[in-house]
């Protein structure tokens, strides 16, 4: 879900941004933004593909690329042979990226009614991934139900750092999971995507990620400040990778 979610969706950004693009030193300029936000940490595999095309475009002789496409302008080569290349990866992953993996873990059944990216009017278009949006009743209430061990040692853990050390994001995890556990497990109200309480289950995901994960199994995790203590909390084993700089 966070490939399909994350990686999968930038690709299509940037497919629809050069679709909309006229000129190709815009698309250029927005690449080069991108390089320098927030974003590049998801975007950084992305952006290091496309640079990696590009130079085997840059490396062709004029008259091989005027006998592929023919007389136009660079610009336009670039245009089209990047629109393939990212169409290309889209359509890809969009069938291969479960079969990756050996196992899918969805007991909640999050997002499973939610339709693949569809090309419409030259843009691939798909619903937002929203809880709202699904019209299928999720079982976060019972999954929650059958690990509240998990998770209230996962809490615990959580409230004994010290208050120098708990950023905004820790604080938030430990707000979900607080009102989680009272509200909805002991004084039994409803939870599910119909009662709008998606943004409690996306302040905890990294809980119900580490929970998630079978017993003897690795957490993959990018952030070891945050997972360390929620591995630690239920005896789950982790590893940390290093986001693209």
């Amino acid at each position: 879900m966070e490939i399909k979610r994350g990686f999968l969706n930038y690709l299509i950004l940037m497919y629809n941004r050069l679709v909309q693009t006229d000129n190709w030193s815009d698309f250029s300029q927005y690449i080069s933004n991108l390089s320098s936000s927030p974003r590049r940490y998801h975007l950084g595999a992305i952006i290091d593909a496309l640079t990696k095309f590009w130079e085997t475009i840059e490396k062709q002789r004029p008259s091989e690329l005027a006998e592929r496409h023919g007389e136009i302008d660079l610009s336009e080569i670039l245009k089209r042979d990047t629109l393939s290349f990212l169409r290309y990866w889209i359509r890809f992953l969009l069938v291969k990226i479960d079969k990756s993996v050996d196992d899918v873990l969805n007991p909640m059944e999050c997002f499973v009614d939610l339709d693949s990216p569809q090309i419409k009017k030259g843009v691939f278009v798909s619903k937002p991934n929203k809880c709202p949006d699904s019209s299928v009743e999720c079982q976060i209430k019972g999954y929650f139900n059958d690990n509240a061990d998990d998770f209230k040692k996962i809490l615990n853990k959580l409230k004994s750092i010290p208050s120098e050390s708990i950023d905004n994001e820790t604080t938030k995890r430990i707000s979900s999971l607080k009102k989680i556990i009272k509200k909805h497990l002991i004084q039994n109200h409803h939870f599910s995507n119909y009662s709008q309480r998606e943004k409690l289950c996306w302040d905890c995901s990294d809980a119900i990620h580490a929970v998630l994960a079978p017993k003897g199994s690795l957490v993959v995790n990018r952030n070891e400040k945050h997972f360390k203590p929620i591995c630690e909390a239920i005896d789950k084993e982790y590893v940390t990778y290093s986001s693209p700089k």
